[in-house]
């Protein structure tokens, strides 16, 4: 039987320019941003005789090379034409020189600032709240980067708003806040400096669980021939609801082992029982 050939992905608009001044700004920005984190993280790191905060920075850092995955499925182009500082190329896509500060301040510096107070105790309802707040921060950094011409969202794709699919800043906020979740689980369990390691596979395990995990029903229809809007726009309820649910999961771990820890102090701190002669 002979099948018609399917209708091909959406491309990447190639021919959109590139802001060259906002990419040097970007730039500048981003990457003196990082500098400063890092010596913040490096001042913590001595505060706490502990390298915990220096690798939660350069873990982030290196798991920026995450994101050909993630512009693959969910279609952002970073406009080129033949002017983009590259930092490295994969999947065939280049990737600007600020990509990777981008991610240490988008992801890092919220993870690096909330896990002592998380450490201290926390609710699931000040989680979400967090989720809520890193979700508005996410949408006014892409939508400022999206119109000043430094990327773009392409195709077909859900809850634009000023060009900006506004379904992915719940994935992202689910990211950014389960991360620092998990790692204020890791920091709290840890009992060798080298656990802090896993810092490097908990970032990009988390980034896949939330933003790929969750978004799976949406990025499944937008990479289909002629996706249906209405269809789109359902399963960019389902996969907010499930991304939501990807950072109920990540902190029931961080509740949980609070809950644990608290009943062991109590424990502790009781007095003994001294038996009383009849």
């Amino acid at each position: 039987m002979l099948h018609a050939n399917p209708t091909p992905p959406p491309a990447p608009p190639y021919d959109l320019p590139l802001n060259t001044t906002m990419q040097t700004v970007a730039t500048i920005v981003l990457w003196a941003g990082t500098a400063a984190l890092l010596a913040y993280a490096v001042r913590m790191a001595r505060q706490e005789r502990s390298l915990f905060p220096v690798a939660l920075v350069v873990a982030v850092a290196v798991g920026s090379i995450i994101e050909p995955i993630y512009d693959i499925t969910y279609h952002l182009h970073w406009l080129d034409n033949g002017k983009q500082w590259t930092l490295f190329t994969s999947f065939g896509l280049p990737q600007p020189i600020w990509v990777m500060p981008a991610y240490v301040m988008v992801f890092g510096l919220p993870a690096l600032l909330l896990y002592r107070s998380l450490a201290k105790g926390t609710t699931l309802l000040t989680i979400f709240k967090l989720g809520a707040l890193t979700a508005f921060t996410t949408a006014v950094f892409e939508i400022t980067a999206i119109n000043v011409d430094l990327y773009t969202y392409y195709g077909e794709s859900p809850w634009r708003v000023l060009d900006y699919p506004l379904f992915i800043a719940f994935m992202e906020a689910a990211q950014i806040t389960g991360f620092a979740v998990l790692a204020t689980c890791l920091k709290v369990r840890a009992t060798k400096e080298i656990h802090a390691l896993a810092l490097f596979a908990i970032f990009p395990a988390n980034f896949a669980f939330d933003t790929i995990g969750g978004g799976f029903p949406t990025l499944v229809l937008q990479n289909s021939a002629n996706p249906n809007g209405f269809l789109l726009f359902l399963s960019a309820c389902l996969s907010v609801a499930l991304a939501a649910t990807c950072l109920w999961w990540s902190s029931q771990l961080l509740l949980t082992l609070q809950r644990h820890l608290s009943r062991s102090e109590a424990t502790e701190a009781s007095p003994e029982r001294v038996a009383v002669p009849a």
